[in-house]
């Protein structure tokens, strides 16, 4: 009885795990309870990261899939826009040739202003350095004159730097503001030279004025954003990629609907095999229950008849052990009679 119940025990397992056998006393046990608790825990969280490891994947190779026809897109896009505008330069300057006009004039044309504005900008950077040489040689490098002057060549400079760094209307503000700057400069020399009051009068306004011109420069190029125009582009682009991962979702949703229902079909067709297979089994039992049952008859019958064919040859064979045994007493007894008729 003890072996017995020992070796019960012992054929009790948790979860049928892979491991030595584990009696039902430590079965039982609450920090084996707890341990496996935690193992079922840990078992459900990996298989939860694994089924969303495996939907990201399927996140990413829609999103390849459709990368692929966006790159294809843009290339072909980038590739019939520069062929449109290789064409089009092409045809205008065979027009522009057919009248006279060559390249080299169109970019001329196209360059001369600029070119007029710096040359401009440059003279007049050169004067006004001239004039600080001249202001310093006449009545020395920290007088007030010398200083304004240093105070407006700085304020050019800021004007001059980066003027592609800002927009267009700003720019062309700081070119009049620029070009403005020397003749005040001028003037503000010639009075101070000739003596006029008018030069006491407007330097405090000048110099707030400059300081401001100055301020706003600084402003202009700081401020400038050269990714304004980008805005648009990064905005639809965004809503571009919010598409992207929206299809790719209801991809995913498709395809585990998809999943889910083919799960759905191949269990009902698992059902309807396993029904059918019952089915069959308990028709094959039933039929080899009847056949065994007329099996059985047919041996009692062949056994039954066996013993009665037995029983006749039996009494057949009595019958003619009798009838053999009955002759010689007749042989004897008509021998009898014979001599006995005979004497």
């Amino acid at each position: 009885m003890d072996g017995k119940k020992t070796e019960d025990e012992q054929s009790i397992s948790i979860n049928d795990m892979d491991y030595m056998p584990i009696t039902k006393n430590i079965k039982e046990s609450v920090r084996v309870q707890k341990t496996e608790y935690i193992r079922q825990q840990l078992k459900q969280r990996q298989e939860a990261e694994d089924a969303l490891l495996v939907r990201l994947m399927q996140e990413q190779q829609v999103i390849d899939s459709l990368q692929g026809q966006i790159h294809e897109n843009l290339e072909q896009t980038e590739l019939s826009g520069k062929f449109n505008k290789e064409f089009k330069e092409r045809i205008n300057s065979q027009i522009y040739e057919l009248h006279g006009v060559s390249n080299d004039k169109l970019e001329g044309m196209r360059e001369y202003k600029n070119a007029y504005y710096q040359g401009c900008a440059a003279a007049l950077f050169a004067m006004s350095a001239a004039l600080i040489l001249l202001c310093g040689f006449l009545h020395g490098f920290g007088s007030q004159l010398c200083l304004f002057m240093f105070s407006y060549t700085a304020v050019e400079g800021a004007l001059l730097a980066q003027s592609k760094k800002r927009r267009k209307i700003v720019d062309w503000l700081c070119r009049g503001l620029y070009l403005l700057l020397f003749p005040v400069m001028l003037g503000m020399f010639v009075c101070y030279e000739l003596g006029y009051p008018q030069y006491s009068q407007f330097l405090p306004y000048l110099t707030a004025a400059g300081i401001v011109i100055l301020i706003f420069a600084t402003l202009s190029f700081f401020l400038f954003n050269p990714y304004r125009g980008v805005k648009r582009n990064v905005r639809e682009a965004k809503a571009h990629i919010s598409d992207i991962e929206k299809i790719a979702g209801k991809e995913v949703k498709r395809n585990l609907k998809k999943r889910r229902r083919e799960e759905k079909r191949m269990q009902k067709k698992a059902r309807r095999e396993q029904r059918s297979s019952a089915r069959r089994v308990r028709r094959e039992n039933r039929w080899y229950a009847i056949r065994r049952f007329f099996r059985l008859k047919k041996e009692w019958l062949r056994k039954k008849l066996h013993r009665k064919d037995t029983a006749e040859n039996v009494s057949d064979e009595a019958c003619q052990a009798g009838e053999e045994e009955g002759a010689p007493e007749e042989t004897e007894r008509d021998t009898a009679e014979e001599t006995r008729e005979g004497s």
